[in-house]
């Protein structure tokens, strides 16, 4: 039972270790990022995966992350319904509304009773 418990633990971590090491970078959202200006100086590589890129403060970082923020929280659903209510009865209550009631079938399954036996 131990070995079938370490060998799934082993099969997991490779699988999320694989999973990481070939996600696309493509779908990441695009930053700012942090200063690259450094490179190694073994090899003369940049030492950051953005090289060239601005640090990520002021009021441009402050910007886009209002930018974001806003078309994820805006709601611009509409109902022709809403247009109808004239006065609101409190909570439970159903409003007033202008023109007919909505009908509707009470038992539209044709359902005997909700018991079971």
């Amino acid at each position: 039972m131990k070995g079938i418990g370490i060998f799934l633990g082993t099969v997991g971590a490779s699988t999320f270790a694989l999973s990481m090491a070939f996600a696309n970078p493509g779908l990441l959202p695009s930053h700012p990022g942090y200063p690259a200006a450094g490179k190694s100086p073994v090899t003369g590589q940049a030492t950051a995966n953005d090289p060239g890129q601005t640090n990520a403060g002021g009021e441009k970082s402050l910007l886009s992350s209002q930018e974001f923020g806003a078309k994820a929280a805006m709601n611009a659903v509409s109902d022709p319904n809403r247009a109808r209510i004239q006065k609101s009865a409190g909570a439970g209550r159903l409003p007033e509304v202008e023109g007919p009631l909505n009908k509707i079938t009470p038992n539209p399954a044709g359902a005997k009773s909700t018991v079971i036996k």
